[in-house]
């Protein structure tokens, strides 16, 4: 390779193209742009999605409302279902290998069903567990280890609590010590001479 060989790789300059060269050019007099209207000038200034004031789509279509990311890699197990899973020990290595939830799955909470048939005594590790579902696995017998992500939640719900009450209660001190204030009413001589000396 030398200096005098390199050039720029295919397709990387391409040609200008050069419009209102005459009709046979096919971008002649109008230069590709229509006639008249907010296209055809330099700085048109028109927003994406806007449809010269006709009903836009994103606004004609319905709205879904909000989904999250998470609920693709959220999976709910019934407690009948946990009757498939072999072992004393379920977690989400368990569930995946008894075919009850997919491998993309990193959170799963197992949920009571209406007709509880679950009686077997297990200890499920790093799972999320709804109250119901707790009480009928700790009254077989069994034990819920509560998962990392359920205790996070838990700690930041009881913070924001705690954070709230303490707001109030401090309100409630304040307004008990001072009383409810009312403002005060403002002098009409100093109202006149404060609308005399706008007037100037």
């Amino acid at each position: 390779m030398y200096l005098n060989t390199l050039k720029p790789g295919e397709g990387a300059r391409r040609k200008h193209v050069r419009v209102g060269r005459g009709i046979g050019s096919g971008l002649g007099k109008t230069c590709g742009r229509g006639v008249k209207g907010s296209g055809a000038r330099k700085s048109p200034n028109v927003r994406p999605g806007f449809e010269g004031g006709q009903m836009p789509m994103k606004i004609r279509l319905p709205k879904f409302g909000f989904w999250s990311k998470l609920s693709y890699v959220t999976a709910e197990v019934s407690l009948n279902s946990l009757n498939k899973v072999e072992g004393d020990v379920i977690d989400l290595a368990a569930l995946q290998k008894a075919g009850l939830i997919g491998k993309r799955v990193k959170y799963a909470k197992i949920v009571l069903s209406k007709l509880p048939e679950f009686t077997r005594k297990v200890t499920v590790k790093g799972l999320g567990v709804t109250r119901g579902a707790k009480a009928a696995i700790e009254a077989a017998g069994g034990t819920v280890e509560t998962s990392e992500r359920s205790a996070a939640a838990a700690k930041r719900r009881e913070i924001s609590t705690n954070r709230r009450a303490a707001k109030v209660k401090a309100l409630q001190d304040k307004l008990l010590a001072e009383g409810i204030k009312k403002p005060a009413k403002k002098d009409p001589a100093a109202k006149a001479e404060k609308a005399a000396k706008a007037k100037k």
